[in-house]
């Protein structure tokens, strides 16, 4: 769960979200490349991952 969310109530508002975009007829086109913030958390979420004591699971 993210911010104590079910993913019904994440994917509802998304979608609530895209229809008041598509009302205004506001694009917001999707970013060249990733923000430099993003590529620091993979990096960590990597180490953490390779961390045997981690509490993150795996997909897979």
């Amino acid at each position: 769960m993210l911010f104590d969310s079910s993913r019904t109530a994440m994917h509802r508002t998304l979608l609530k979200i895209r229809r008041l975009l598509k009302a205004h007829s506001i694009v917001i086109p999707p970013a060249a490349t990733p923000p430099a913030v993003f590529t620091a958390l993979q990096a960590r979420v990597r180490a953490q991952s390779d961390n045997p004591n981690s509490m993150i699971k795996t997909t897979c």
